[in-house]
């Protein structure tokens, strides 16, 4: 059986190969989140926390406590929802997840804001969880500004310029350019899925595979998985290249990176 993943914030289920949601920019799990409905039973009071204020790594590590503990809960965005019966049990999980989601903010320390407001959730997510695996202690204030201590400023520069692909030589795709290339490859392999001498595919997909490997991934993207997809595209093109290629073996390269493009348009 092939083995698939689940982001446990919104939901959506990914195929083999990927390792974080390109929605919530949170690395993926193993168990299938189910709906706030489904916790408990219709005669059961629930509770809601808010952790929107939390990083989305801590989140992901109170989600793990919760599962492996047996604890019902489900997510709603960074609301978690649990059945009132659990409070004092999920208390507890919500107090180990902080303490092991990565350094607090010293109340002492000189602070520096970084205005990220307009970036979007999955942005906010996904360079919030870059600072804990850099171990730089941050916070978001009420605005949506990136709170961080003064003394780590060089070091959240130099996460800014990765995350943004500063160190990519390659020219950028942006806004619906990058909407339109993933768009069109997934109506290409999605042809070659369900027809592997389909020539319109065949040809579309031979025009847009140097584009996507050519060019950097952009803003909000994750730069490994934009790579794999750029080398699974340029697998497919050799393969297709072969007189005798297997039309199994076309159609079902073809068929994963259809399920993952759809995640991504």
């Amino acid at each position: 059986m092939t083995a698939v993943a689940w982001c446990f914030q919104c939901g959506i289920q990914y195929s083999p190969g990927v390792e974080d949601c390109v929605e919530c920019g949170l690395a993926l799990v193993d168990e299938a989140p189910v709906e706030a409905a489904e916790v408990g039973s219709s005669d059961e009071d629930q509770l809601a926390y808010e952790l929107h204020e939390w990083a989305g790594e801590s989140r992901r590590i109170l989600d793990q406590v919760l599962t492996a503990d047996g604890i019902a809960h489900a997510w709603q965005g960074a609301t978690l929802v649990v059945r009132a019966d659990d409070e004092e049990a999920v208390d507890r999980a919500v107090v180990e997840a902080d303490e092991t989601g990565g350094p607090a903010l010293d109340p002492e320390a000189e602070k520096l804001a970084y205005e990220v407001g307009g970036w979007a959730a999955d942005e906010q997510s996904a360079f919030s969880e870059l600072l804990v695996r850099l171990g730089v202690p941050h916070e978001f204030d009420e605005v949506g500004d990136l709170v961080v201590q003064a003394d780590d400023e060089e070091a959240v520069e130099s996460a800014l310029d990765a995350f943004q692909g500063g160190s990519d030589e390659r020219p950028e795709l942006e806004g619906l350019g990058a909407n339109g290339l993933l768009s069109d490859l997934f109506v290409a392999c999605d042809r070659l899925r369900r027809d592997a001498r389909d020539l319109a595919g065949i040809d579309r997909l031979i025009e847009l595979s140097p584009v996507l490997v050519g060019h950097r991934p952009p803003f909000g993207i994750d730069g490994q998985l934009w790579n794999a997809l750029g080398g699974q595209t340029a697998e497919l093109v050799n393969l297709l290249g072969r007189g005798d290629a297997d039309p199994e073996e076309v159609s079902g390269l073809a068929a994963g990176l259809a399920g993952v493009l759809r995640q991504l348009t």
